[in-house]
């Protein structure tokens, strides 16, 4: 299986159990404690780095379940007391200096798998770092929270800073912080007054345990999303952060929607299964119509509602959403929709929304369990590298009904349909985590006779 650490560090949650089955053996004047049956168990990360007060998740392949987790110090990292499917969540207690622990998962017929978290000092505790525009901006108004931590006028200037701390809440002072701009929107540098502005920046932590830089967006950016981080050297926690850069044309904010760029790549030939990809529009003049080429099959949502195949929708604010989504469809081809969005000035952009059907063949029915497609890829913005808020369907088949889903990160929401067998899997793109172009996430579901099956939804 697949497992993510993005951003600040984190992963996910909880089902039913039956319990271990223990085993004891005697005879006579000896007795004996028989070898638990031989498995496929795997959790998964074996070892991995948990930082203080942070979600991490687990992950289970495998195996029989239900599971059960046992930790070598649950003061340290408690557990849940049963497992929910086929993965769960670890919240860490914050220290002061880095330890080990062990979780030992157990499977219904008693086979084991450990995996070593060892628990790292969270020192920005807030888990964020604060962007702050220019009093003057003219852009910070467009800024959707709930997306990016600021927005920017390119050749704006602003401050990013994060505040460190130990366990003990106490500042920590003197620290080295460095500060990095992971794609191109904008750079950094220690001061106003510096000549040279870079990608790289390390600062020194204050008294107050405040790291600042000063945060200037590319005067020749397009409307893009920025990736920022920023590390504490010593205890190696980082946290990141997107801001919104917008191009300007004659002292305004240019129209631009971003992602520019969306759409899928599915698995199976001729299919595509249902997605539903989101997008952000900012500058220009409020109100929006979105808008669709004439018998496009492609169907838009405002965020409430979703409107009929062709149908447009109005977004009524800068940096306000809109989604589009595809049906699920066994004759699908490889196409490439434009989406319009007008301003209320006539003011136009577009975006390109591709679905690519994948080349392999599907398998023959089996009564085996199954999650179909086996890979769902989102395809990544061209310019910012990630993939935006997104969900898709699968379609959980064979075993023994009903299934338990769960994910490998925190960030992947799975739920089943009223129907039993219809999975949707999807992920929300937020200020502090963008799910990057090249990494994945496994899908793990669970059936009622413990068998095991997993899938992954990949950003490419």
């Amino acid at each position: 299986m697949v497992s993510l650490r993005p951003a600040a560090s984190r992963h996910l949650v909880l089902f039913a159990a039956l319990g271990a089955l223990l085993l004891s053996g005697c005879g006579g004047s000896k007795s004996s404690t028989p070898t638990p049956p031989s498995s496929s168990l795997t959790a998964s990360p074996a070892t991995f780095v948990a930082f203080g007060s942070t979600p991490n998740t687990v992950g289970i392949t495998g195996g029989t379940g239900p599971f059960t987790v046992k930790s070598s110090d649950a003061t340290l990292i408690p557990v849940p007391t049963t497992v929910s499917g086929a993965s769960f969540v670890i919240v860490p207690k914050n220290v002061l200096t880095a330890a080990p622990v062990t979780l030992t998962v157990t499977d219904s017929l008693g086979a084991t798998s450990a995996v070593v978290a060892t628990v790292t000092p969270a020192t920005i505790p807030s888990g964020r770092m604060q962007v702050t525009p220019a009093a003057t901006s003219r852009c910070a108004a467009e800024n959707n929270p709930a997306i990016t931590a600021a927005t920017l006028c390119s050749g704006e200037s602003s401050t990013a800073s994060v505040t460190l701390k130990d366990a003990n809440g106490a500042p920590l002072a003197g620290r080295d912080v460095r500060f990095e701009v992971l794609t191109f929107g904008a750079s950094m540098a220690a001061a106003a007054d510096r000549q040279f502005y870079s990608r790289i920046v390390t600062v020194k932590s204050d008294s107050n345990g405040v790291a600042n830089v000063v945060l200037r967006a590319d005067v020749e950016a397009s409307s893009e999303a920025a990736f920022l981080r920023a590390t504490d050297t010593v205890s190696t926690h980082r946290v990141d952060t997107w801001v919104t850069v917008l191009k300007q044309t004659d002292g305004k904010s240019a129209l631009s929607i971003v992602p520019a760029t969306g759409g899928q790549f599915s698995y199976y030939s001729n299919e595509c299964p249902a997605v539903t990809r989101d997008y952000g529009i900012n500058g220009g003049t409020a109100p929006y119509a979105v808008t669709l080429a004439a018998n496009s099959k492609l169907m838009l949502g405002d965020g409430t509602t979703m409107a009929a195949p062709g149908a447009g929708v109005t977004v009524a604010n800068a940096g306000g959403r809109f989604t589009v989504n595809n049906s699920a469809s066994t004759t699908c081809a490889a196409t490439s929709e434009i989406v319009t969005v007008t301003d209320a000035t006539g003011v136009t952009t577009t975006l390109s929304h591709a679905i690519t059907p994948g080349s392999n063949a599907r398998p023959a029915a089996s009564a085996d369990l199954a999650l179909s497609p086996p890979s769902l890829s989102m395809s990544a913005d061209l310019i910012s590298t990630y993939c935006s808020s997104s969900q898709g369907r699968y379609t959980i088949s064979g075993g023994t009904p009903p299934y338990i889903a769960s994910g490998s990160i925190p960030q992947l929401r799975t739920a089943i349909a009223a129907d039993g067998v219809s999975l949707d899997v999807g992920f929300a793109s937020d200020a502090k985590w963008k799910m990057l172009k090249g990494q994945s996430a496994s899908i793990l579901v669970l059936d009622s006779a413990g068998k095991v099956v997993t899938a992954t939804l990949n950003c490419s």
